[in-house]
């Protein structure tokens, strides 16, 4: 089994550090995270986050790399190795392959997205938003997703760009294009930062972010935390796996994971502190909706000197968010087509492209002409009916099967086969941590406290708790 591609590792233990970042720097961090912090407690729920973050997220990222490092393959030929040398079943390796079909499925989903994003920083730039009002951005965004043409178009558009970048060497595509995009992602957040700190919300995102609001906790609030510590760091989906592959022997898992969580989470703090502010400051109460971002976003940059331009700026660092971790998802079964089917890199991101633009426009339909059509999945045990999707559209199917449905499993997998099949001594070796109780906390953790976590995961993924 070859090492690396062509003998390639990250250049430093910072080039690892912002290339995982761009993964974990996702859609969510920008659509969903500002206002489900703020309503559940602010402070209160960031607490409970950042508990989970580094009792579930650390231990199972330090999974993934040492996995990655481990055995310098894909997720599925790494764990049928590592299966058959500790003389486990090679049934094991199914976790690989459900995570990078559970990433071209998300890759899928995120394309579309990405190309409103995209098709909304040219309509900025070009002055379409100038003096809208909120009654015709909502006619805009609707009467882009009933044209399944238009939609088709920027999708094909996102696609492209992105299967230009991953067909290229490691060092010359993923490793560079992330290394120039993690950093002006992070200028972008601090120009929306400052603008946001000029705009009179600035103090009530503030309160609604980051004080501690106890009263507003229920008993949802702890999954709530814990889904989002998951969904975050890109786990159960093969990214941190392959990004371990290329990780040098010599740096540390443990303190990388951690900075590389430390930036997703001051990310989505400024995003939320951001958003919040610029929202507030319009008289608009943030509200959990995928789609905010291109129903009101336009009408409340409107207001403000060079409103096109942060306006364009807002949509590029959407469509650099969905550019970087679709880039991160695709590395991975980018990586096992090469070595299962003896193909060049060209050619696997090339079909893979294909794959994720045809089961895109299956979502493009969804939103379009299959509007008002959907799928039920259900499990019968006798004359009973357990229905795990009922009447649900092709994106959400997409959506259920890849992230509530094989991600949660996949890393509770891995987590009981490092856990379980793998040495100590090679685990305690690979690490190399200053501290000996440091590891036996981390060994606690992935064999009872993660596992136990991830079922809570799983269970209410299926609504179940």
């Amino acid at each position: 089994m070859s090492n690396t591609e062509n003998g390639f590792t990250w250049r430093s233990r910072s080039a690892f550090v912002i290339v995982a970042a761009g993964a974990t720097l996702s859609l969510n961090d920008l659509l969903t995270f500002p206002v489900l912090a703020g309503q559940n407690g602010g402070g209160a729920f960031l607490l409970l986050y950042l508990l989970f973050l580094f009792v579930l997220g650390l231990p199972l990222m330090m999974v993934e790399l040492m996995l990655g490092r481990l055995t310098r393959s894909d997720p599925s030929a790494g764990l049928r190795t590592l299966s058959e040398q500790y003389k486990a079943s090679v049934y094991w390796k199914l976790a690989g392959l459900g995570s990078m079909f559970a990433a071209f499925l998300i890759v899928s989903t995120f394309s579309v997205i990405a190309g409103w994003s995209l098709a909304y920083a040219v309509r900025s730039a070009t002055g379409v938003f100038d003096g809208i009002t909120l009654e015709s951005a909502k006619l805009l965004f609707e009467e882009l997703t009933i044209d399944s043409e238009r939609m088709s178009l920027w999708h094909t558009l996102f696609v492209i760009v992105l299967i230009s970048i991953c067909a290229q060497p490691i060092k010359q595509g993923l490793e560079r294009i992330m290394l120039i995009l993690v950093p002006l992602m992070m200028l972008l957040l601090v120009i929306g930062l400052i603008l946001a700190m000029t705009s009179s919300g600035v103090t009530s995102s503030i309160r609604y972010i980051l004080y501690a609001d106890f009263s507003a906790i229920d008993s949802n609030t702890p999954i709530l935390a814990l889904q989002r510590a998951f969904y975050t760091l890109a786990l159960g989906i093969g990214v941190m796996v392959a990004y371990g592959r290329y990780l040098p022997s010599g740096v540390s898992i443990g303190y990388s994971a951690a900075l590389v969580i430390t930036v997703d989470l001051l990310f989505s703090i400024f995003t939320g502190l951001s958003i919040n502010a610029l929202m507030l400051s319009a008289g608009h109460q943030p509200g959990v909706d995928s789609q905010f971002a291109f129903r009101i976003m336009p009408v409340i940059l409107d207001q403000f000197t060079s409103g096109e331009m942060f306006s364009a700026l807002f949509f590029l660092l959407m469509t650099l968010a969905a550019l970087t971790t679709s880039i991160a998802l695709l590395e991975a079964p980018i990586t096992y087509f090469q070595r299962k089917f003896q193909q060049s890199r060209l050619k696997a991101a090339v079909l893979l492209g294909l794959g994720v633009w045809l089961f895109g426009l299956g979502v493009v339909l969804a939103h379009s002409v299959w509007n008002g059509d959907g799928f039920t999945v259900a499990l019968f045990f006798g004359d009973q009916a357990v229905r795990l999707i009922n009447n649900a559209g092709f994106n959400d199917v997409l959506v259920f099967v890849s992230s509530h449905l094989i991600q949660p499993f996949v890393a509770l997998f891995m987590c009981l086969f490092v856990a379980w099949k793998i040495p100590r001594e090679v685990s305690h070796r690979e690490f190399a941590l200053s501290k000996h109780y440091t590891y036996e906390i981390w060994n606690y953790l992935i064999r009872y406290i993660v596992p136990v976590l991830l079922l809570i995961v799983i269970l209410a993924a299926f609504g179940l708790i």
